[in-house]
């Protein structure tokens, strides 16, 4: 991923050094303060910059949308370069209402222009989704009609898409300073929706990509400072990092923005190490699927992101640099119409979720992932697991192997390999098979190893296949086998469904023994005699 990262840091440096700090802006602006200020005509107030003590030029107002501050909490450590947005007839936001009747056609609301309501198809006692993009995106992009397409499919709702693309495009410090005002517009419209349109407040719901996330927390902001209305719901999809880590709440993201605000974070490594999305949890719900970082099927090279973009190179380019970034909404698409549980546990980190010190649904409340999260009095950080490709969503197993400490496991010593299982429901329903660990590690006699597991969504489990996987290499002479096969050495093991709350213990049929690439089946019924006491967990 060193390419990845490099272009990633050549972009945001280029960005920074394209965009002039607001200190130099001062005498420009002063110029303007000082020609709007003497002429009172009403076509000037849209564009008027006014005087507010002896920082007249950290202010810009466009109205009817407000005034716009860039000294703190908008500029400091972590927002190195603060700048105004550009006028609003420039960035010149689109928003397309879709219904049912209307996905061909959508039709379009002006803001201020209320027989775009009145004559629109506004289904007033429906839902109302707000989709926005981000950076450098637009509202004509595939993910976008694709996440439209399945709102509409679940519910008869209202989907507006709003298309900035006006000012999403670079510097992106300038794209930055633009999500405040597009925040303020949209927020603008939500009211006019609210008061002309008869919409419900509780009934909108805005759903923001990156930039897109943060600018829906602008919209619920304003909808309740300036209108007196609260949003109902924000979704923010892998919230953009870049000048919004450590920052104000007033300046990302936040839980007060909306009565129920949930987060998708998919990309929240170090910037400078390639990450795009946010990690410090900004939302009622948190979601970090697969730790928030490194999602699966995202490191297999760029031809595969070509081929996955139909042969595209340039959109297979960006798919490859921005792969666990746009995972978020790559999801959360998935969760919209989902017969999957799509299920996330309260953890207090990552690791803990991996070797399953978390996976309890019983004593704690588990929210299922995505579009159907449900709010509850409760503030948390949430982990799940996915798999590499479309359906994503998977069922957690968490697994715990006893490996056997017989005269005959001792006599035999550790070994080197990996366990795979397929875990096996109903009416012999199996999973895919799924490794206990990522590379070959080493089983010593008498300890016990456990680790959460994605597979496929089988039922209440019944029983386990487990196969012993030894990779010899006729270069590495430790590997080699010569006058017997590998074996590994269990007693039992015991599994449980996080989806359906059952766990079972399994055993080997007779012999204690797996040989070497020959599946097994491990029942329950094969256990009779198992002792717990002389195993040490690793």
């Amino acid at each position: 991923m060193m390419f990845n990262e490099t272009l990633l840091m050549l972009i945001y440096t280029a960005n920074l050094l394209s965009t002039p700090h607001n200190r130099n802006q001062k005498r420009e602006d002063r110029q303007v303060f000082t020609t709007t200020s003497t002429t009172q005509q009403s076509a000037d107030l849209d564009e008027s910059i006014f005087e507010y003590d002896d920082e007249w030029y950290m202010w810009r107002c466009y109205q009817p949308f407000g005034c716009f501050y860039i000294g703190t909490p908008w500029s400091g450590g972590s927002r190195p370069v603060s700048t105004f947005p550009t006028k609003p007839d420039s960035i010149n936001p689109l928003f397309m209402l879709y219904t049912r009747d209307r996905v061909d056609d959508p039709h379009e609301l002006v803001i201020d222009r209320i027989s775009t309501i009145r004559d629109s198809p506004l289904r007033r006692n429906e839902n109302l989704y707000f989709i926005i993009h981000g950076y450098l995106d637009n509202g004509n992009k595939t993910w976008v009609l694709r996440m439209m397409n399945e709102l509409l499919l679940r519910e008869n709702c209202n989907v507006v898409v709003i298309n900035w693309i006006g000012g999403a495009g670079p510097p992106y410090t300038q794209a930055v300073a633009n999500t405040r005002l597009v925040g303020a517009m949209t927020g603008r419209l939500a009211s006019q929706l609210i008061q002309k349109g008869k919409m419900q407040a509780s009934r909108l719901h805005c759903i923001g990509h990156s930039l897109g996330a943060h600018t829906c927390g602008y919209v619920g902001h304003n909808l309740r400072v300036q209108y007196g209305y609260k949003l109902g719901r924000i979704t923010g999809l892998d919230p953009a990092e870049p000048h919004f880590s450590n920052t104000s709440p007033l300046v990302r993201l936040d839980p007060s923005d909306a009565d129920f605000v949930t987060a998708i974070h998919t990309d929240c490594s170090p910037f400078i190490s390639g990450g795009l999305g946010i990690s410090q949890p900004v939302a009622h719900i948190d979601f970090f699927p697969n730790g928030g970082r490194n999602q699966p099927g995202c490191n297999e090279g760029v031809f595969n992101s070509i081929t996955l973009e139909k042969g595209s190179f340039f959109r297979g380019i960006k798919r490859f640099l921005g792969c666990n970034h746009i995972r978020s909404y790559e999801y959360f698409i998935e969760s919209i119409n989902t017969v999957c549980p799509f299920l996330s546990v309260p953890c207090t980190s990552w690791e803990r979720f991996q070797n399953g010190s978390c996976f309890d649904c019983v004593e704690q409340h588990c929210p299922r992932f995505g579009f159907n999260a449900q709010p509850g009095n409760h503030h948390a950080s949430v982990y799940l697991m996915t798999g590499r490709d479309k359906p994503f969503c998977k069922a957690h197993y968490r697994v715990t192997i006893n490996v056997s400490k017989t005269n005959e496991s001792l006599n035999y010593g550790g070994e080197v390999g990996m366990f795979v299982i397929r875990v096996i429901g109903p009416n012999g329903k199996m999973t895919e098979r799924l490794s206990l660990s990522e590379h070959s590690k080493y089983y010593e006699p008498g300890t016990r190893h456990t680790a959460v597991i994605p597979g496929d969504v089988v039922g209440k489990v019944e029983a386990v296949e487990i196969t012993w996987d030894y990779q010899t290499s006729m270069f590495n002479p430790l590997t080699w086998r010569l006058l017997h096969k590998p074996k590994a050495y269990i007693d039992s093991l015991t599994i449980k469904s996080l989806e359906f709350q059952n766990e079972i213990t399994v055993c080997p049929a007779s012999s204690k023994t797996l040989v070497a690439n020959e599946p097994q089946i491990l029942k329950v019924e094969n256990c009779r005699y198992i002792s717990d006491l002389n195993f040490v967990s690793t």
